[in-house]
Parts: C-alpha cells; structure tokens; sequence
C-alpha cells in the first residue's frame, strides 16, 4: 500500500507531520495552468523525503459536463495540466463528473466521536444550507447527455495522457443520488464505474475508488473493488453513517463500512495504487475552516489504515 494524503493547509509543519506517519504520497488540489507553482510544490514535498504524484479537487470541469460554450477550450486547459503533470513527473489526475461544483454536504460541523466535527447530508435540508448546489444558470442535463458529453471528454483527452503517460482517475458523484435538485447524476455505482472505462478503453482511462461515496447507496463496495480492481488507479478510504439521502462521516474506525474487508479486498487483489485517508473529522484544537480536511483527523486514520494493512498482509518487520 502507498499511502497518500492531501495536506492542508500545506505548511511545512504539517508536511512533517505526514511524513512522519508513514505518507509516501502527497495529493494537491488544482494548482492552475502553469508549471512553476506545480514544480515549486513538487520540490518543496520532496524536501520532507515524500513525493508529489496525484492532483485532484477543484479542476474547472462544467463546461465540458454540460456542454456549455466553451467546452473545448475548458478541455484543452485540461490537457495542458496533462502535460504539466508529465513535466513534473506526476503520475495520477483525479477529476469527477459531478454536475455541480464539487461534493455536497448540508452541514460541516455536525458532532461525532468526542465531540469532533464532520461533514454530514440530509436532503431535507439541501435548499437552506448546500450553497454549491444552488440551481444552475442552463437547464439541467439529462443523464443521457451527461455519458455523451463523458465519452466526448475522454476520446478528446486520453490521446494526450496516454502520449504523457498520466492516469486519469474519475471519482464518484458525492453524494451518490440519481438526481439532487432536479439535476441527475451518474456516476452514482460500481455499474457506472464500468461504464466509465467501457466507454473509451484507454490504459488511462481508469478510477478512484471512493467507498464513502458508494457505501451510503448500498452498493456493495468490497465486490466493487474486486470487479473493478485491474482499472482503479487511486483508492479514497474513507467510512460513513447513514443513507445516500441523509448520511454523515465518521472516524474511520466508526462508521458503518467494514474497514478490514474493504482492506483485505485491496490486498488480495494486489493492489499497487496510492489510497489516502478521506473526510476525516476536525479535532479538538482545530478550527473546522475546511471541514473534512483538517490535518488530525488524517494522520489517525494514517495510523489506522497502516495497521489494517498489517493485519491484513501479514506484518513483516
């Protein structure tokens, strides 16, 4: 297992602070279209003995969803980050197909464990308190559209990262609901996980496996991983509470999500990819600014996960 992290807000103490957990991996968030900040994060991540390999979040996406004008020169910006990522001897692109602008939640400070604070979903809520899924200013796009404007995407951009050699990683719909505010969604199950890949057969064209965002809609994500396994590039292990219309974080060892199949299930089928630690609560001390993503959170479920894997493998010394 390579374990990976994103680290935020990036200082150099919490950078440390992952290395000294055992992090191999460092995943950055959208760095723009130039190459200099790209390299300076690539340099500074290697100054604390870990590498940069995958970005993901926050990649300007819904022009080429939904076919808006401008969509080819919205592709194009992709695949000059493409060719970044290549340059700077990255190796992974995580990107989703989420109709709005990233995941949703209603809340970000709900109490778990302790007292800590995670993110949680109750559509009964979704009109008063989910500002990034405000209705869009174009008519919603049918799902039928959605998988057309997907294959057209990828026949566009595969090319490319195959010439580059960098693999690209779609992650699921979060939360995985068929339709939130009258706009559908689709990739919603291990199904539409497949259909991904059988749309345009690329050895880039694969996915992250994100669990928390299929477990809550039932999708059994230990048999997810073994039919998917040859095609999944990045792995998000994260755990859940609750349904796909009204569902919560938890720890990762707190949740309802058997964390020691999902593991064992990556060990058997010999998986080789990087899997991080996802949403994980804010702990005492921390400010919550970024629910989800503050740094304690993460380096316990390093530990947990590092210790899964032990037991699951068979702990070597």
């Amino acid at each position: 297992m390579r374990l990976a992290m994103i680290v935020n807000p990036m200082t150099d103490q919490n950078l440390q602070l992952a290395a000294q957990v055992g992090v191999t991996d460092i995943v950055t968030i959208y760095p723009g279209l130039e190459l200099k900040p790209l390299l300076e994060t690539k340099r500074r991540v290697e100054s604390f003995g870990m590498r940069l390999t995958h970005i993901e979040r926050k990649i300007p996406h819904l022009k080429f969803v939904h076919n808006l004008p401008g969509r080819d020169q919205q592709i194009e910006d992709f695949k000059t980050l493409v060719r970044n990522m290549a340059e700077a001897q990255l190796e992974v692109l995580c990107y989703n197909w989420m109709p709005d602008e990233d995941w949703q939640r209603t809340s970000g400070d709900v109490l778990e464990r302790g007292g800590a604070k995670v993110t949680a979903f109750n559509i009964n809520d979704i009109d008063k308190n989910c500002t990034d899924a405000t209705p869009a200013e174009h008519e919603p796009t049918s799902a039928e559209k959605l998988w057309e404007n997907l294959k057209y995407f990828l026949e566009k951009v595969c090319p490319t990262a195959e010439e580059c050699g960098i693999k690209l990683a779609i992650h699921p719909d979060d939360p995985p609901l068929p339709v939130l505010r009258g706009q559908p969604r689709i990739i919603i199950n291990n199904d539409a996980m497949q259909r991904v890949v059988d749309l345009v057969p690329s050895p880039v064209n694969g996915l992250c496996y994100c669990q928390g965002s299929f477990a809550p809609a039932g999708e059994d994500t230990v048999a997810g991983v073994r039919k998917l396994a040859k095609h999944i590039f990045f792995a998000h292990f994260r755990n859940t509470v609750g349904k796909a219309d009204n569902f919560r974080e938890s720890f990762h060892d707190n949740g309802d999500i058997d964390m020691v199949e999902m593991m064992r299930a990556y060990h058997e089928v010999g998986f080789k990819g990087a899997i991080r630690p996802d949403h994980a609560p804010s702990m005492a001390g921390e400010t919550n600014e970024t629910p989800g993503y503050e740094i304690l959170g993460r380096l316990y479920a390093a530990g947990y996960m590092k210790g899964l894997w032990q037991g699951v493998a068979g702990y070597r010394n």
